[in-house]
C-alpha cells in the first residue's frame, strides 16, 4: 500500500481513489493504516465475506496461516467513474503485488488524465 501512497499525486490527477479490502479485524486495519501513514480507504473483512464474494480468496498452497481466513489474492482493479471495470491485474501469489509501472501503463491506456490536468 505504501507504493500506492507514493503514487497518490499521479492517481489523483486521474481522479483515481484507492480502496483496499483487508482480511484483518477493523482495529488491526486502523493500526496499520496509522502506522504506515496510509490515506487509502480500507474495508475490514475479517470473515472474508467480500473476499469470497469477489472471488479473491486464495485457495493455493499459501492460503493463510492456521486459524486465519483465506488470504485475498492481491488484485488491482481499475474502474472508471461509472464503475465499469477497465483493467484487472491479479497475482498468482499472495506475496506479490502489481508492479507500479504495469499499473501506470494501464492508467495511461484506460484512465487518461483529466483534460484540465494535461499540459498544453
Amino acid at each position: 500500500m505504501r507504493r500506492w501512497e507514493e503514487l497518490r499525486a499521479e492517481l489523483e490527477a486521474r481522479d483515481v481513489r484507492i480502496v483496499a479490502v483487508s482480511s484483518e479485524k477493523p482495529e488491526a486495519v486502523r493500526a496499520g493504516r496509522a502506522r504506515h501513514g496510509l490515506r487509502a480507504t480500507f474495508v475490514a473483512d475479517p470473515k472474508s465475506e467480500a473476499i469470497r464474494a469477489l472471488g479473491l480468496a486464495n485457495r493455493g498452497v499459501h492460503s493463510g496461516p492456521p486459524g486465519v481466513g483465506p488470504l485475498a489474492i492481491p488484485t488491482t482493479v481499475l474502474a472508471d467513474a461509472q464503475g465499469v471495470v477497465r483493467w484487472i491485474d491479479q497475482s498468482e501469489s499472495y506475496q506479490w503485488r502489481s508492479d507500479p509501472q504495469r499499473v501506470g501503463a494501464a492508467l495511461e491506456e484506460h484512465l487518461p488524465r483529466r483534460t484540465a490536468d494535461v499540459p498544453a
